[in-house]
């Protein structure tokens, strides 16, 4: 791969490593658990600030971090100190400052690397006023970036492709600027997770970027996940003649690396990149991460209040917020509030209801929360030959329990989409292609998995980091498409919708500049020019229905693991609609 000297042989065993080492974090906290914790502590006042402050280091604490624009900091304090903190005369509140993972994506369970056909390098011309946009060779495979047509990004250049005055942050495992997608998209890097005390990733997963780097010769604050890079070339990928090209390919990018290779981040880390776009003049953040509080518990309510703040803080500066809804296929309501039970389960897997609980950062108010539609759902046939109905299905027989509803039809909310009143607008996240859960033969992600169906992905396709560890890495040799030996994926979520927003949203504060800076007129014309869906089959998930998985055979005793029951509405699933490039920078 491009300047990583590692054979394929070498990046499988890291991938695979990378996957069999990971434990859930919470068996991790119970094994490493000392005696100082880390909290966020939140002032009555600014006045307050600053001798709350020296009361918390006096009590025993260690500041790891100063937030003042929202009346916080982030310590690290023995049981005794934080107790003496909470009884502070200074304190609002304190909470524990937990840890959230990225939405992940559902990534094919096999996966390799693959070459494709040679095309022809088209161009980009200008003429007059008005541009003439060739995109980028990958749009010339039939089916591959279906996800940029269903927005209409391809109608929108022609009108803008970005301005390099307008600046998205995308919050997530980094950027990764040696991919040549990047290179020149890419402005600054802010990396948090210095100020991670524990350190996640290498306190957890027992390796840090920093590891990774010395060992295979990457920087250590590039993107050792793939995730950020996925969504960094959605948004802006460099319309340069090769590959793929962003939504938005003439706005800059800057990387609030809020989380190392093992997607987990503090929710100092998103308040604290939140923050830094506000104070530093980024239009719109991207951010794929997130959680759910229990705000019946006093310290989690402090938690959900400073999301609240730095929201606020953020709108009053000018910068928007874009989040993912989640894939926990739950109903979501106003502040983020859980109206239904679930989440969406593996046979197998724990069990854990969110009913009641709030959605962070999604749901906050005044962030764009975006939930995810599929490309098309393909139906069951009589009969499939061997092999054709396993991991990557790309047959299903009719004789399974679990069947897809609406078959043929486009744009239908993804079986893993959180939906409900709160959610803004929809975007292409993609989906297997039967459009139903992991326990079922609900499909493979398309090409490049496999290439029954062409170059139809069923998924979303972009960019990952050459140094990903955990986004799987395409590659061809054949430079008249793709950069030779740099990574491209196919993976699906909201996280993976999120972008197109984001997208959409520099491209309106690009055609109108009087817009930039202004939240709420850019939210409207988002939400104003989206896209109207009707007829979505998608159900929600299913608590009576405790049968196997079609595909694993295993049982659901908790239930949540199927779909069943009426229809999600049309308006718990899209929200205002499907985000329309096309019409949003047109003539307002």
């Amino acid at each position: 791969m491009r300047q990583r000297k590692i054979s394929t042989a070498a990046m499988l065993s890291i991938v695979l490593f990378s996957v069999l080492a990971v434990v859930p974090i919470s068996a991790a906290v119970r094994s490493n658990e000392g005696k100082r914790h880390r909290y966020i502590v939140v002032a009555k006042s600014d006045a307050e600030y600053d001798q709350l402050r020296n009361d918390a280091i006096n009590a025993g604490a260690t500041v790891v971090d100063d937030m003042r624009d929202v009346k916080s900091l982030v310590i690290t304090a023995p049981d005794a100190a934080k107790a003496q903190i909470a009884a502070n005369g200074h304190t609002q509140g304190i909470g524990q400052d937990q840890i959230r993972t990225l939405i992940r994506p559902n990534v094919s369970e096999e996966f390799g690397f693959k070459s494709s056909p040679s095309l022809t390098r088209l161009r980009v011309d200008m003429n007059g006023g008005r541009q003439h946009i060739t995109p980028d060779p990958a749009y010339n495979l039939p089916g591959l970036l279906w996800n940029l047509d269903r927005i209409r990004a391809p109608q929108a250049w022609k009108t803008t492709t970005g301005s390099s005055a307008v600046t998205v942050g995308v919050a997530d495992t980094g950027l990764d600027y040696t991919h040549s997608e990047l290179a020149t998209k890419v402005a600054d890097v802010v990396d948090f997770t210095g100020l991670e005390d524990p350190p996640i990733c290498k306190t957890y997963y027992g390796a840090s970027d920093a590891d990774f780097s010395a060992a295979y010769g990457g920087p250590a604050n590039t993107d050792w996940n793939g995730h950020g890079s996925w969504i960094g070339g959605n948004i802006a990928g460099a319309l340069d003649g090769h590959g793929i090209n962003g939504i938005a390919p003439n706005i800059k990018l800057v990387a609030l690396k809020i989380s190392q290779w093992c997607g987990s981040a503090y929710d100092s880390e998103i308040i604290g990149a939140f923050l830094y776009a506000a104070d530093h003049g980024i239009d719109v953040v991207s951010i794929s991460f997130g959680g759910y509080l229990d705000r019946s518990d006093p310290e989690q309510d402090a938690i959900y209040q400073q999301y609240i703040d730095v929201v606020s803080y953020a709108r009053s500066k000018g910068t928007v917020i874009v989040a993912a809804a989640g894939n926990e296929h739950l109903r979501i309501g106003g502040g983020g509030v859980v109206l239904s039970h679930g989440p969406l389960t593996l046979p197998g897997d724990p069990f854990v209801d969110y009913y009641g609980w709030y959605e962070t950062p999604g749901g906050i108010p005044g962030v764009v929360d975006v939930s995810a539609t599929g490309n098309v759902v393909v139906g069951a046939s009589a009969s499939c030959p061997v092999g054709t109905t396993g991991g990557d299905a790309v047959c299903k027989p009719a004789t399974d329990t679990h069947q897809p509803t609406g078959v043929g039809r486009l744009n239908q909310l993804t079986y893993y989409s959180n939906y409900g009143p709160r959610i803004d607008v929809a975007a292409p996240g993609g989906a297997r292609k039967f459009n139903l859960p992991n326990a079922d033969r609900g499909g493979t992600g398309g090409w490049p998995y496999t290439t029954a169906d062409g170059y139809i992905a069923f998924e979303d396709f972009s960019i990952t980091s050459n140094w990903a560890l955990e986004i799987p890495c395409y590659y061809t040799a054949d430079a008249s498409i793709f950069y030779p030996n740099e990574c491209y994926s196919t993976i699906q979520g909201t996280s993976m919708a999120t972008p197109h927003a984001s997208a959409v949203l520099a491209l309106i504060a690009s055609r109108n500049p009087d817009l930039r800076h202004k939240p709420t007129k850019l939210i409207h014309a988002l939400k104003d020019s989206a896209q109207e869906i009707k007829g979505n089959t998608t159900p929600p998930l299913s608590a009576t229905d405790t049968s196997a998985g079609d595909r694993t055979g295993l049982a659901c005793p908790t239930g949540y693991c199927h779909l069943g029951g009426p229809a999600i509405s049309d308006r718990d699933a899209y929200g205002a609609g499907l985000v329309n490039a096309f019409s949003a920078v047109g003539d307002r």
